[in-house]
């Protein structure tokens, strides 16, 4: 039974994983780029409405992410005791990816996402963009590029852990 629930784990761990990672990296590497050839209104409309449609998507996969990862190291994996944790590498792995998982997960809440919907609202940038001076906007958009590829750090390292280091 534990063998069942331990690759249903691990399944829903993968998908969510997928929604998440590839959602960020979706929209950051994707869409972000593509809508540079949209007028500054059109930008700002539709990354508002692309923000406030998946950003609960992805915060509830990376929820699910850690909530699977945190069972399949301890309910279904290796770590019974809390002592397990600092005696065995995988423990020790397990941890820093589940310490990472969290931050990565606050950052794109409480960092990333915010800065991205205060520069989506602050007008006077927009306004100067369609009106032809357009520097002041990419240099916000540039720091959200920035503030959200701490999320990518994130993964890579969640990677490193859970891959390289078992």
């Amino acid at each position: 039974m534990i063998g069942e629930i331990h690759q249903i784990l691990i399944g829903l761990h993968i998908f969510l994983a997928i929604i998440w990672v590839g959602g960020i990296l979706f929209i950051g590497w994707g869409v972000f780029p593509a809508v540079k050839a949209m007028k500054p209104n059109e930008q700002r409309l539709f990354l508002h409405t692309l923000m406030l449609r998946t950003h609960w998507i992805f915060t509830l996969a990376g929820a699910g992410v850690i909530i699977t990862g945190f069972l399949l190291g301890t309910v279904v994996g290796p770590i019974t005791h809390i002592s397990d944790i600092f005696r065995f590498a995988y423990g020790i792995s397990w941890f820093i990816a589940f310490l990472i998982g969290l931050i990565t997960l606050a950052w794109g809440i409480f960092v990333g996402y915010n800065q991205t919907m205060k520069v989506l609202s602050e007008d006077s940038l927009w306004f100067s963009a369609e009106n032809g001076d357009a520097l002041p906007l990419n240099k916000a958009m540039v720091k959200i590029t920035c503030l959200e590829s701490v999320e990518v750090i994130g993964f890579i390292v969640i990677l490193i852990c859970m891959v390289l280091l078992r």
